[in-house]
């Protein structure tokens, strides 16, 4: 009888162990300041990278994202240089993949990756087609 009792007791101490290991060694680490706050405010600033408009190549080419409202922002080239006439675009923009920052809608399509600082930037043919591809300042 004593035998059957440690037995049971044994095997419910075992499974509550490997109950507590398993979901305290799975937990979320939050500790990591790079994967943003669900804000696509971290999307905003300046980039420098390559432009591809219309088959031509700018490079160390300049663009600049500024926020809309809570959901959209908007690209455009900086002023003044010669791929300034690339059209600017506001688009719809989400933050809820953890370390990203990304949208798509008519205008074009755009993910920012928050740890690389890396965005790529890929617009519909409205007008003019082009892409950028670059890092934040």
């Amino acid at each position: 009888m004593k035998k059957t009792n440690f037995k049971i007791r044994f095997c419910k101490t075992l499974v509550l162990m490997i109950a507590l290991i398993t979901f305290v060694g799975c937990s979320k680490d939050d500790d990591n300041p790079n994967q943003g706050t669900g804000s696509i405010d971290v999307a905003v600033g300046t980039y420098k990278g390559a432009y591809r408009i219309d088959g031509v190549n700018y490079f160390n080419a300049v663009l600049i994202v500024t926020k809309v409202d809570d959901n959209r922002l908007k690209f455009e080239a900086k002023a003044g240089e010669p791929y300034s006439h690339a059209a600017s675009r506001t688009i719809r923009a989400k933050a809820d993949v953890p370390g990203l920052v990304n949208g798509d809608d008519a205008q074009g399509l755009f993910g920012y990756k928050i740890a690389e600082k890396k965005l790529n930037l890929v617009v519909n043919t409205l007008e003019i087609p082009y892409s950028f591809e670059g890092e934040k300042q």
